[in-house]
């Protein structure tokens, strides 16, 4: 059976999954190896060349920092679910902060996981071979945006508003208004930056633009209907 992202071996003329970089049948060099990302290095570009930088994460033997990405990843997502139960909220279950980040890492483990194995499974619909670790590394990847929000985004809000900023009783806009629709404006621009490279990566692996779109945005419902379902924890 042959798939749509295959590629012939100029040697042997054998068809091999693109994510190959040596034939199967002579051995011969498909494409450049990468083995390893480079965290630095992906942090940068991923600015400047995001369809380079996330093909290169696609084709990377080892997807290294998955985990480590997971993991600031789900205090961000604790933070955002935070937010969205505040008008809701009056007082808070009765869970440590580190207890909290425990499960939210467990919730985005689970969250993750659950989005690269339905994309696998849409993806392998329009006859294109994909590897699970391919997807998971593309999907996790292009959430950095949310990662440049928590180490700089979060420490801003942090300085304006205090111990006021989960607060509903002043809310955050009724001290400084301003300033709490700016930040609000860049969380949302964080977010459309976030969909935008999971488009840009889930077009390496199928080619269709708006079919790209379309599940780049479904990823991103799903997250956020997660948030929303993970910020009732902080109700009674």
């Amino acid at each position: 059976m042959s798939y749509k992202n295959e590629i012939i071996c100029n040697n042997c003329g054998s068809r091999n999954p693109e994510f190959e970089y040596k034939c199967s049948n002579c051995k011969a060099f498909l494409r450049d190896r990468i083995v390893n990302i480079d965290l630095g290095e992906t942090l940068v570009r991923i600015i400047d060349s995001p369809s380079e930088t996330l093909r290169k994460i696609k084709f990377s033997e080892h997807k290294n920092y998955i985990f480590f990405l997971l993991f600031f990843l789900s205090i961000r997502f604790l933070i955002l679910s935070r937010f969205i139960s505040v008008p809701f909220v009056y007082e808070t279950i009765k869970l440590n902060t580190f207890l909290l980040i425990l499960i939210s890492f467990g919730i985005t483990i689970i969250l993750f996981l659950f989005l690269s194995f339905l994309l696998q499974k849409i993806i392998s619909l329009l006859n294109i071979k994909v590897r699970f670790k391919d997807i998971l590394a593309v999907i996790i990847y292009s959430s950095l945006p949310n990662l440049f929000a928590l180490f700089i985004l979060f420490p801003i809000e942090l300085v304006f508003y205090g111990e006021y900023l989960f607060s509903n009783n002043p809310y955050p806009f009724q001290i400084k208004e301003s300033v709490f629709y700016f930040l609000l404006v860049i969380e949302t621009l964080t977010i459309f930056w976030s969909i935008f490279l999971a488009y840009t990566g889930i077009k390496e692996f199928v080619k269709a633009k708006l079919f790209s779109f379309i599940i780049s945005v479904l990823t991103w419902f799903i997250i956020s209907l997660v948030l929303f379902l993970q910020s009732k924890l902080f109700l009674i």
